[in-house]
């Protein structure tokens, strides 16, 4: 009885006052609105910080950028003091960084970044491998400090003939450049036959013969490099929380950047993954991880490629060596709106992060809708490919697919993901 008088009640208000439920659902909206802005103002605030208090950032070093952050140490001796923001510590002996949600009454949100040396020369300015943990997010490292790899101080020497720098040694050959007869040489490692001397000279990586370098004793003592060596932070799991976030703003995640001429193999939740140049990570459910690429591209040891404005998706399952091992990968998607937000906010704080420091900023990339193009007298696909940065075979396949596609002048040919990367047949 009183249910029914309360109902009838709400519905004599109603119809009485009939803009009620309309002032209120405004006021929700107003309200609702509000807290977004104050979540997307913590972020910002994050971001801010991050580029105030990580500026000067040491190479194989990390840098709790904003509230809350915390670091944990394999061994006491290694211990930093990691307890505020602008806080650093060496990557030595790093077990773990955790980053954490948004605090809407704090008014925080975490930040902490790491810069991993990796391979890199000591003559090589600018960042290294940049991993950004924002939001809800943590990585724990899986290198053990006594094997990794570490760079050699350059040795000054000679070249002994004019001779060809390569790409990398013991390969097919893969010319970068020369040196000639008496030009200095600084060399920093062997290749794991000693056969072959890298050469660093002005940050640049190449291999010359061992041959044609001027010998010096304490070249003994240089490492020597083999391809899948470990070197601090080469291999991690990471996560991110799964709960829906305060805002779109401040979903966590965990972003990798590589130097845009040197990608990067590292080891992710278990995979072998190369890396070149900007990708974020997302755990979407406690078993699945997503990888979007927002520059470059990404390949697993899976034998996936995953090219820019793509995600991927992980199964995750627990093995004897990890909580979040991934078991296997998706196919690549076309990223989402939400996926390609993400990785602005992400390249924005990287830039930040660059400002500080004095390195290079970039742009993330989306690709453009598909588009028609009127086939024009002396038109091409090799040239099409080129003028819209695109693939023959994606334009192939979204005109009926097929060898034997022929142009013909006034016809209406689609070209599929304009930007996406030029790539001739067969490659």
């Amino acid at each position: 009885m009183y249910g029914n008088s309360n109902a009838e009640s709400g519905l004599h208000l109603k119809a009485r006052y009939p803009f009620l439920t309309l002032i209120l659902l405004l006021l929700g909206a107003l309200l609702a609105s509000a807290q977004d802005l104050t979540c997307r103002e913590i972020v910002e605030a994050a971001f801010e910080s991050l580029q105030d208090n990580c500026a000067a950032l040491p190479r194989d070093g990390l840098c709790y950028g904003a509230a809350p952050a915390e670091a944990s140490f394999a061994a006491e001796a290694n211990a930093a003091d990691f307890s505020s923001p602008g806080a650093r510590a060496p990557l030595s002996g790093l077990a773990s960084l955790t980053t954490s949600a948004a605090d809407l009454e704090a008014g925080r949100w975490g930040v902490a970044v790491l810069n991993i040396g990796a391979h890199l020369p000591l003559t090589r300015e600018g960042p290294g491998i940049i991993v950004l943990l924002a939001g809800d997010a943590a990585v724990v490292n899986e290198v053990d400090p006594a094997d990794a790899m570490q760079v050699a101080q350059p040795l000054s020497t000679i070249a002994t003939e004019a001779t060809a720098r390569y790409k990398n040694p013991g390969v097919i050959p893969a010319p970068v450049g020369s040196l000639t007869a008496d030009e200095l040489a600084l060399v920093d490692a062997w290749d794991n036959t000693g056969d072959w001397l890298r050469v660093v000279n002005g940050g640049e990586i190449s291999w010359v013969e061992s041959e044609m370098i001027v010998r010096l004793n304490a070249m003994d003592n240089l490492p020597r490099l083999a391809l899948g060596d470990a070197y601090a932070m080469k291999a991690f799991s990471l996560s991110t929380g799964t709960a829906f976030a305060e805002c779109s703003d401040a979903e966590p995640f965990v972003a990798i950047q590589t130097p845009p001429d040197l990608p990067a193999n590292l080891t992710v939740n278990g995979v072998d993954i190369q890396l070149g140049s900007m990708v974020t990570f997302r755990q979407v459910h406690r078993n699945a991880l997503s990888m979007t690429v927002h520059r470059g591209k990404a390949t697993t040891i899976f034998g996936q490629t995953v090219q820019q404005s793509q995600t991927i998706l992980g199964i995750l399952g627990k093995t004897d060596e990890r909580e979040n091992q991934v078991l296997e990968w998706s196919g690549a998607l076309r990223a989402s709106d939400e996926e390609f937000a993400r990785g602005e906010r992400a390249q924005g704080a990287l830039n930040r992060l660059a400002q500080a420091n004095g390195w290079g900023e970039f742009e993330t990339f989306m690709y453009l809708a598909d588009i028609i193009h009127v086939v024009q007298p002396g038109d091409t696909l090799y040239d099409l490919t080129a003028q819209y940065n695109t693939s023959v075979e994606g334009i192939i396949a979204a005109n009926g697919g097929g060898d034997d596609l022929r142009l013909l002048i006034g016809m209406e040919l689609i070209v599929p993901r304009p930007g996406s990367g030029f790539a001739w047949r067969g490659e």
